[in-house]
């Protein structure tokens, strides 16, 4: 099974591993409204065994056995490399890029589950580069695993970066250059886009606790926000020369977020408006944010 192959069904799941526990979300498939959100929860659990039984647990009580999945991969336990497309046939793109970056992982390559995907090319150099992701074997075995003891039917591994494409505004951004920046407790992530297609990904360590705590008389953690986008819209521009963002979408609409908006709309000239994800009249916990884009994965808009 690749790491980014597809399926579909009446109903899915987005499951993502977190530090403190599991994220989950259901959503619809089929049937008039696909994309709606069914269930989404964040489940608090510590460890792999404690984490394992939890799903379970969450499974059997909403009767999801044998639901196709979408397991997203932790931050922490596979790593991204932007390197030079090598100059071979694409049945053997994979082993040529493993060779690639055998001098960047910390472990041996016979141990190592490798795919990747291309990222779009400057107009500036006409250079091929690839997203290539390295995980270790064993970590990647232990999240199937887990699926499978769980009774839901994994449909794929996928990565955080690449799930968010999924959401509708990305996906009707034909055209323009868009960027979504979202929030969870400790760390931001903010993603580049143009006609759809992924640009650059980027994390900062400024979360949902700092902005909690930012305002009165001190803007700073709202400048340092400001310069990380700035300094991620600038590189896009001046490298892939397609002109400048228009659009900027938010994610958790929160009061602290709210704030935030308002200071970047006074300072910049993008237009500003937040991603609203609504399940039985309760808004989506920033936490299963990742765990709702998997799922949407494959539906059709």
């Amino acid at each position: 099974m690749g790491l980014f192959s597809t399926a579909s069904k009446e109903t899915r799941v987005g499951v993502d591993f977190l530090p403190g526990g599991i994220a989950v979300a259901q959503v619809r498939s089929g049937g008039n409204n696909p994309g709606d959100v069914l269930h989404a929860e964040f489940i608090a659990a510590s460890g792999q065994q404690a984490q394992a039984e939890a799903l379970g647990k969450w499974v059997r009580a909403n009767r999801l056995q044998k639901t196709p999945c979408v397991c997203l991969v932790a931050q922490d336990d596979c790593d991204v490399y932007l390197v030079e497309r090598p100059e071979v046939e694409e049945s053997e793109l994979i082993q040529a890029v493993t060779w690639k970056i055998k001098d960047l992982i910390n472990y041996d390559l016979a141990s190592a589950v490798v795919d990747s995907y291309p990222m779009p090319v400057s107009s500036k150099n006409k250079q091929r580069q690839l997203a290539v992701v390295a995980a270790r074997e064993t970590v990647i075995g232990g999240y199937v695993d887990c699926i499978r003891e769980t009774s839901l039917r994994l449909e794929v591994l996928d990565i955080h970066e690449l799930v968010r494409s999924n959401l509708q505004v990305i996906r009707q951004s034909a055209g323009r250059s868009l960027a979504l920046l979202s929030f969870t407790a400790d760390a931001g992530l903010l993603s580049v886009y143009h006609d759809t297609d992924l640009y650059l990904s980027r994390e900062f360590s400024i979360g949902l606790g700092k902005l909690e705590q930012a305002g009165g008389d001190d803007d700073s953690v709202f400048d340092a926000l400001l310069l990380e986008i700035q300094r991620s819209l600038d590189y896009f521009e001046s490298f892939y020369g397609i002109g400048a963002v228009t659009d900027l979408r938010v994610f958790p609409h929160q009061k602290p977020i709210e704030k935030m908006a308002m200071y970047l709309q006074n300072l910049t000239s993008y237009d500003i408006d937040f991603v609203n994800i609504d399940v039985a009249d309760a808004t989506v916990d920033p936490a299963c944010f990742h765990a709702y884009c998997a799922a949407l994965r494959g539906l059709q808009p």
